[in-house]
């Protein structure tokens, strides 16, 4: 991508106006684009043939080094494309696309950009690009420029900012994983749960979804007996990091025994699977998401039961972002992570909103701004 876009505009009048952005996009309707089911390539595929696109017709002229200040630190919630106050997603299949903006409320009037003049650019002038990609035959099928005022008023209120918390595992401590016995680095449990797991097998609690049984809860070590060691080698075959999250956790429930009935529905909460008190995460890149609740700052999950995040014990597996072959295993308490990786410092957060897929079938072949 043209790292010209990533500095403002001289000022925000000079954008393209919503017509002629449109007239420029429309050029990309039926043309080819291959999804490789890894998000972050596939989006910075879209921002670069957005931006070439763009380019080929003129952009806003750059803001004068001195003459702006970006607000955020470390330009979170800042889009890529700021020269042209857009931002871009890929839309594909399913009954609605789940929106997620990141680091910024999009319909408010939050400054991002300001100017020593006055002017500003704030979230609600941000223009979202959604470019819907036909599965079958991987061609752009529409394209819907929306902002996030035209958003809330057809769709409802963007929902409560969901924070998202990261584990950093570099990739010299990856290969310290790969390259350990067996490719398995685990640690004991917590001594709040000393007393209350077992370590043989006998048999598997009849639902996971329950809270965790102290009589049938399994050690770390028989964790790593029935399931890491099993995990290793493994392929999740499924698109992109979400789905193979659940695939792998459909094969952990699996290999720890529990019954068909559970392997079709998945819990959906913290930690993945209640009963073992487990939660299970892919890492295909140098990052983990932890989600809602991290470990760092301990606190409380079970206050009946006294079980903190600390106590939460974690699988990761680290799989190959080529192959998707599970190359090593973390399994540790939640209080042990800290230890051994790092907690990347600032915490992100995403505003969701859902959005019904047809609302895009309807605009197949057209490229179209706030229909």
């Amino acid at each position: 991508m043209d790292k010209s876009f990533q500095i403002p505009p001289q000022s925000p009048a000079m954008v393209m106006s919503s017509e002629e952005l449109t007239g420029n996009l429309k050029s990309l309707l039926g043309k080819p684009f291959h999804l490789t089911g890894k998000p972050r390539t596939d989006g910075s595929t879209l921002r670069k043939i957005v931006t070439n696109t763009l380019l080929t017709n003129g952009i806003a002229p750059e803001a004068e080094i001195g003459k702006f200040e970006i607000v955020p630190p470390k330009k979170k919630g800042v889009p890529k494309l700021i020269r042209e106050m857009v931002d871009t997603y890929i839309v594909t299949s399913g009954d609605s696309y789940n929106l997620q903006v990141w680091n910024r409320f999009p319909n408010s009037r939050s400054i991002l950009v300001q100017y020593t003049n006055g002017e500003t650019i704030r979230s609600k002038d941000i223009r979202l690009i959604f470019i819907k990609i036909d599965i079958d035959s991987e061609i752009i099928d529409s394209i819907v420029i929306l902002t996030p005022d035209y958003i809330e008023t057809k769709f409802g209120k963007f929902g409560k900012p969901t924070v998202k918390h990261q584990l950093m595992i570099s990739p010299k401590q990856r290969e310290m994983v790969i390259h350990n016995e067996n490719s398995i680095l685990s640690f004991p449990d917590t001594k709040n749960l000393t007393y209350r797991i077992r370590h043989t097998h006998e048999s598997t609690p009849a639902n996971m979804l329950k809270e965790p049984d102290f009589n049938n809860l399994f050690s770390i070590k028989l964790l790593t007996e029935m399931v890491a060691g099993n995990l290793v080698g493994q392929t999740l075959g499924a698109n992109d990091t979400k789905n193979r999250g659940q695939a792998l956790e459909r094969l952990v429930l699996q290999l720890l025994g529990y019954s068909e009935e559970n392997l079709q529905g998945l819990a959906g909460g913290y930690p993945d699977i209640p009963n073992q008190l487990l939660e299970v995460k892919v890492q295909d890149s140098p990052t983990v998401d932890l989600g809602k609740y991290s470990p760092e700052a301990e606190e409380f999950i079970m206050e009946d039961s006294h079980v903190t995040t600390g106590d939460i014990r974690y699988l990761i597996a680290l799989t190959n972002p080529q192959t998707n072959i599970i190359e090593g295993i973390v399994l540790a308490p939640g209080k042990k992570l800290g230890e051994v990786f790092t907690y990347v410092s600032d915490t992100s957060f995403k505003c969701q909103r859902s959005i019904p897929m047809l609302f895009f079938d309807n605009y197949k072949g057209q490229c179209v701004f706030n229909p």
